[in-house]
């Protein structure tokens, strides 16, 4: 049995009341027994190793705050350089223990030449972003979470507007009933994060606006296995009110894991998504054709750590389906490594990793859609820091290293060498617009690219960051940009205070 809840932006306030107040009363119903409230699997836990990091990039960095706070040092027992600074924390000791408040503040200068490798497109500018939530709840099953946000840019060029400035959105408001990460049932309903795969679905935090997905999320549990069960459609930012999401544009998905699978630390996750659109680009390399999108998703990601230095992964994805008259037969995979001496001075970890996503030999006369579509992916360095390319009609090495000179304090040197699946289809920026496209077949390469970032974690809930990527293009792009380079760098400086646990 389906139940459907639409809410009009100009319903009253006493009809909206009286929908809540139904709402909350079904789902004290079906809750059945008490549970205790806890953070949402669906935004933690969601990268390519084991445990949450990615094997490479930022979000690999406990420091980065990327994929939420920094809990994964705050077990470290070696002390912070800095006194700790909590507002939201000592308020909430003040306060009843049915709420609780949390803040978190980001500012980011950033810059960029060539941008989409066109000579002399360049920029740099300041990003801001400031949240604050209030969550409302019981000691033991119910939550009620509300939480707004603004974003904004300064000095950018123009045109102003979303990603980057999107001004006093709300950003979450959901009713929850249970706790993924303890219970066996756990239902999220409203506007909210979900994070169950960065390569595909997730909500990217490394934008200023990042994603949300007004959705419904039901979570359940076993000893070793779990499974989310989730049907949504990805939040439209605008630049001012609430933003909406576009209606028909949805996405629907069961996402499993099975923990220890060989042996302990090691995770299976199967997983199926459908999308459906009303109006998708056909083929994005030709023209802006639109046509109704009914894509399938079947996919299978492994990770695991081997004692506590050596960690790796893997991920398939099929994509079938139908998008405006072509059939959709696509696919991706990745594969990585690394391994971490720990008892080494600075406490080296080497890395690599393999990509590939599918493109179209011949856009122009294919009959099937072969290039893949990355759907809702997390932005941030899934091809580097420098986030030229999308995981679109793409084959990429990478290596690298990371050191800790310092406790809290890292630095990352990586390389990237990246081609063309197919010299004929287009090449794909993070949001999956086509950038570039070869008429006639000028080789594969791509080029190459170097990055280097660093993070400083002061205390508990705050830390510093900086990196720059230069790119250097090869064969693919001689005969079709203006320029065959890029280089972007950035400054970033987080806070961020969760609250009474």
């Amino acid at each position: 049995m389906q139940y459907a809840l639409y809410v009009s932006p100009s319903a009253s306030p006493r009809r909206l009341q009286l929908i809540i107040t139904i709402v909350l009363f079904l789902f004290a119903l079906a809750a059945g027994r008490p549970l205790a409230a806890q953070d949402d699997i669906t935004t933690q836990n969601a990268a390519s190793a084991f445990n949450g990091a990615y094997l490479t990039g930022p979000e690999a960095n406990p420091l980065s705050f990327l994929n939420g706070a920094a809990w994964r040092t705050t077990g470290n027992p070696a002390p912070y350089d800095f006194h700790d600074f909590a507002p939201m924390t000592d308020l909430d000791q003040k306060l009843p223990r049915w709420i609780r408040l949390q803040a978190e503040e980001r500012f980011r200068y950033e810059g960029y030449s060539n941008s989409n490798l066109k000579a002399n497109v360049d920029d740099s500018y300041i990003l801001s972003r400031f949240r604050f939530q209030v969550d409302l709840h019981t000691p033991s099953w119910f939550r009620v979470t509300a939480q707004v946000q603004d974003s904004r840019s300064g000095f950018q060029n123009p045109p102003i507007g979303p990603p980057n400035t999107v001004r006093w959105d709300l950003k979450k408001a959901y009713i929850e009933i249970g706790a993924p990460e303890k219970h066996w049932f756990s239902l999220r309903v409203g506007r909210q994060l979900i994070n169950y795969n960065n390569t595909i679905i997730a909500n990217s935090e490394w934008r200023n606006q990042a994603r949300s997905y007004d959705a419904a999320v039901l979570n359940l549990n076993a000893k070793r296995e779990h499974l989310g069960i989730f049907a949504a459609s990805a939040v439209v930012p605008q630049a001012y009110g609430v933003s909406p999401h576009q209606e028909g544009n949805n996405i629907y998905g069961a996402y499993g894991r099975i923990d220890d699978v060989l042996g302990k630390n090691s995770n299976l996750e199967p997983f199926f998504l459908w999308r459906v659109q009303p109006a998708e680009v056909v083929e994005p390399a030709v023209a802006k054709t639109t046509g109704k999108e009914n894509e399938k998703v079947l996919g299978v990601r492994f990770k695991a750590q081997s004692h506590a230095e050596f960690d790796y992964g893997g991920e398939v994805i099929i994509e079938t389906g139908t998008v405006g008259p072509q059939s959709i037969r696509a696919s991706a995979s990745q594969v990585g490594a690394a391994y971490q001496f720990l008892h080494a001075v600075t406490k080296p970890r080497v890395f690599t990793q393999y990509d590939y996503a599918t493109g179209n030999s011949n856009p122009a006369h294919n009959a099937t859609h072969t290039t893949f579509d990355t759907i809702y992916p997390t932005a941030h360095d899934r091809l580097g820091i420098s986030d030229l390319f999308g995981w679109q009609n793409i084959e990429s090495v990478r290596a690298g290293v990371t050191i800790e000179p310092r406790r809290r304090l890292s630095f990352t040197v990586q390389g990237l060498d990246d081609w063309a699946a197919d010299a004929l289809d287009s090449i794909y920026n993070t949001s999956g617009g086509a950038i570039v496209t070869n008429k006639t077949d000028h080789g594969r390469h791509l080029g190459a690219e170097v990055d280097s970032y660093s993070w400083y974690e002061f205390n508990k809930h705050f830390n510093l960051g900086g990196g720059i990527a230069y790119f250097g293009g090869g064969q693919f792009l001689t005969n079709v940009t203006t320029s065959h380079s890029y280089t972007y760098y950035y400054f970033a400086l987080n806070f961020k205070d969760n609250g009474r646990k």
